[in-house]
């Protein structure tokens, strides 16, 4: 084959396997929720079924949204011409979390009103009859290289949190995380418990309910 037309059958062949490549990949969640009753999860997601942003906690004078870095991936298929398996991954693999021997819980807060302060040192991450503190808290958004939030420019960063930050823009979503000094714990359990009555709140409120976590599947497609 002269080279011209093997450098186009390559070509012809690349193409056909961006355009003609799906697969998906799932595993093991934990959903977050108030009160004692866990909300009704779908036992086996859909293959076109993916789960969308965390639902929204709704609390007086605020709105959360939870997740932690515990996503479990149990399975990874890739499938050449939405058929044939082209890579095939059965391993389990926390995908999710990048610092191994720690877990990231990311809270995003929207307040309704202004008053609200976030202590990350003062939350509290309970797993069965195990409980570890806060040990740093960050703040994702927009920085100049003067520290300041920007809307254009700069560069997106998780910025420490030193002692307190005050979230006093009504209606801004403010995307902070709390690292916590421990292995991501299974998305399986049914026993992980955050406490964020002393690490988030307002004076006009009471304290906030403790956040429990439910286990869900959870399924992404590659197409």
């Amino acid at each position: 084959m002269p080279a011209a037309a093997r450098r186009l059958a390559l070509l012809a062949l690349g193409c056909l396997l961006v355009t003609g490549c799906a697969g998906f990949r799932g595993g093991w969640e934990s959903v977050a929720y108030l009160g004692d009753t866990p909300p009704a999860l779908p036992e086996s997601p859909s293959f076109f079924e993916e789960t969308q942003n965390p639902p929204a906690l709704e609390l007086p004078g605020l709105r959360l949204q939870v997740t932690l870095d515990n996503q479990l991936r149990t399975y990874d298929t890739q499938l050449y011409l939405f058929v044939l398996p082209l890579y095939i991954d059965p391993r389990e693999r926390y995908w999710k979390n990048h610092s191994p021997g720690k877990t990231r819980v990311f809270i995003t807060v929207t307040p309704t009103e202004p008053g609200f302060v976030f202590r990350p040192s003062q939350a509290v991450l309970q797993i069965g009859n195990r409980r570890f503190g806060g040990v740093a808290g960050f703040d994702f958004d927009r920085w100049d290289q003067q520290g300041m939030r920007v809307r254009e420019g700069g560069s997106w960063e998780h910025r420490p949190v030193a002692t307190e930050l005050h979230l006093d823009q009504p209606g801004r979503s403010y995307h902070l995380s709390i690292d916590f000094d421990t292995p991501v714990p299974s998305p399986e359990s049914r026993e992980i418990l955050l406490d964020l009555s002393q690490a988030l709140g307002s004076s006009r409120h009471p304290a906030l309910p403790p956040i429990r976590l439910v286990p869900m599947r959870w399924r992404r497609s590659y197409s």
